[in-house]
């Protein structure tokens, strides 16, 4: 993790985050997710000191997801039984159709952020290995992802291999759809080969064996990390009482 938060485990932000999550799921209303969405984002910043444009680079193109909620919600809503109305640039909306679109497309956001706020200050390996040693999770598995994780870059650097050799054997020729195909055939090859000695990698190393097994990086469970997850619930805990007690928070998944 970036910051103060690396002083902390991830498993224990983990678990913060996904308390932060349940009440902004389980809200039907715009006060709620506005909340826990200003948490998240003063968490980043302040504990994770992440820069804001690497903060934006993440979560802006993200943002069409909420604003294809609020455009879908706003036109084909069905407002039966509900005759509120009210005019905007000539065109007549109804009222219960603009309050679903902003209470879905805020709800939406603030999962969004949270979220993507957890993977901007988390490294995912770090995590895989705090759920293994602290959570138990299956070495199988969570090498599996340590495998998935790492060919994300591998690919990378394939393609502009690839890019560079194309570039010379078209002698500067402008690529066309056709040339596409080559290139991802090579990436799928390329990424056959590299599972198939991650699999051999991995039976050689005996997940599957049961045995009791030994990590080079251990990562333990502090009692700073307890102390930090305790804040962070009772700060949920607190933001969602204030939410029920001004009468914000309404009850709604749909």
């Amino acid at each position: 993790m970036t910051g103060l938060l690396a002083r902390f485990s991830p498993v224990a932000h983990l678990a913060a985050v996904l308390a932060w999550i349940v009440p902004v799921f389980l809200s039907f209303d715009p006060g709620t997710p506005l909340l826990f969405l200003a948490l998240s984002v003063a968490v980043v910043f302040i504990l994770g000191q992440v820069r804001v444009t690497r903060f934006a680079g993440f979560v802006l193109p993200l943002l069409v997801l909420p604003f294809g909620l609020f455009v879908l919600n706003l036109l084909f809503t069905d407002t039966r039984g509900h005759s509120g109305s009210f005019i905007v640039l000539g065109l007549s909306m109804n009222s219960y159709a603009l309050h679903r679109a902003i209470v879905l497309s805020l709800r939406s956001e603030a999962l969004v952020v949270i979220s993507v706020s957890y993977l901007i200050v988390v490294d995912p390996l770090s995590l895989v290995n705090g759920l293994m040693q602290q959570l138990g999770l299956s070495p199988r598995v969570g090498f599996s992802i340590y495998v998935a994780w790492n060919t994300i870059p591998r690919m990378r650097t394939d393609v502009t291999r690839i890019r560079s050799i194309h570039r010379i054997r078209l002698r500067g020729r402008d690529r066309r759809f056709a040339d596409i195909v080559p290139t991802a055939v090579t990436l799928l090859a390329g990424a056959i080969r590299h599972a198939q000695r991650a699999a051999i990698s991995m039976a050689v190393r005996g997940l599957d064996s049961g045995s009791p097994r030994t990590y080079l990086n251990e990562a333990r469970w502090h009692s700073r990390d307890t102390v930090y997850l305790l804040a962070n619930l009772a700060v949920t805990a607190g933001l969602f009482c204030l939410s029920v007690g001004e009468g914000w928070f309404v009850f709604g998944l749909g």
